[in-house]
């Protein structure tokens, strides 16, 4: 078969979009608390915001570079059932994901209620942590990485089809960063031009129909890589 099966640029380009849709609609929410918790902290200044963000991008990356070995261990194991294994795996994920913005399913917080209570002490600790400056900013963010959150394990699936350890750990720094402008920029937006329900409910459908047509090009990447369809392309560009 002609070209790669699997392209590096795929995991990259689904875990950026998922931070990006994702911190639009849920990111905010949910980690509105975290950044109360950051402001009372003593995370003021555009340089600590920043400190803290890295700090969480780090913990990302790490997790991003230890899944992509998970991944390359899989793909060894039976390359071009495991390409299909963790595409599937990838999409169904973002199907979940997809339909929990739009409200159909329950969030899949609701089910990391023991982690949630571990990473609420872990960020305890962190807040009365003796370092100052930018190295407490950083440390308060790393923690804030570990705040179980179903979007960011469906970003680890990109990771792991990534393959490798630079693969996944870039895989989930563009998650990190597609998170970024949301949790800065949204929060201070929407605090002085509120959304209607109306726009509210818009905005949820149109990020979930995107999540949509991610999880199918995933699905349909992994049924290509298992025989099952042949691969799309448009041009010179491998659509699945």
């Amino acid at each position: 078969m002609e070209g790669p099966l699997w392209f590096p640029t795929t995991p990259l380009l689904a875990a950026l979009s998922l931070g990006l849709l994702g911190s639009l609609v849920h990111c905010v929410g949910m980690c509105g608390g975290v950044m109360a918790v950051l402001g009372r902290a003593g995370v003021h200044s555009p340089r600590e915001r920043a400190a803290a963000h890295f700090g969480r991008m780090s913990t990302y990356t790490l997790f991003g570079a230890i899944a992509g070995v998970l991944g390359h261990a899989l793909l060894t194991a039976g390359a071009r059932r495991a390409q299909g294994l963790l595409a599937l795996g990838l999409g169904l994920g973002l199907l979940y994901m997809a339909l929990a913005v739009a409200g159909l399913v329950p969030p899949p917080e609701r089910h990391l209620v023991g982690l949630s209570r571990l990473w609420r002490e872990r960020l305890r600790r962190a807040v009365a942590s003796p370092r100052e400056g930018l190295g407490r900013a950083w440390l308060l963010g790393a923690v804030w990485g570990l705040l179980p959150c179903g979007f960011v394990y469906t970003a680890l699936l990109a990771a792991a089809a990534s393959a490798t350890p630079a693969g996944g750990g870039l895989t989930m720094l563009a998650f990190g960063l597609g998170t970024w402008p949301a949790l800065e920029g949204i929060r201070f937006v929407v605090g002085r031009l509120p959304l209607s329900s109306e726009q509210r409910r818009r905005t949820r459908w149109a990020s979930s129909g995107l999540l949509v047509i991610l999880a199918a090009q995933m699905a349909m990447r992994g049924l290509a890589a298992w025989g099952v369809v042949a691969h799309g392309r448009l041009g010179g560009v491998m659509l699945w």
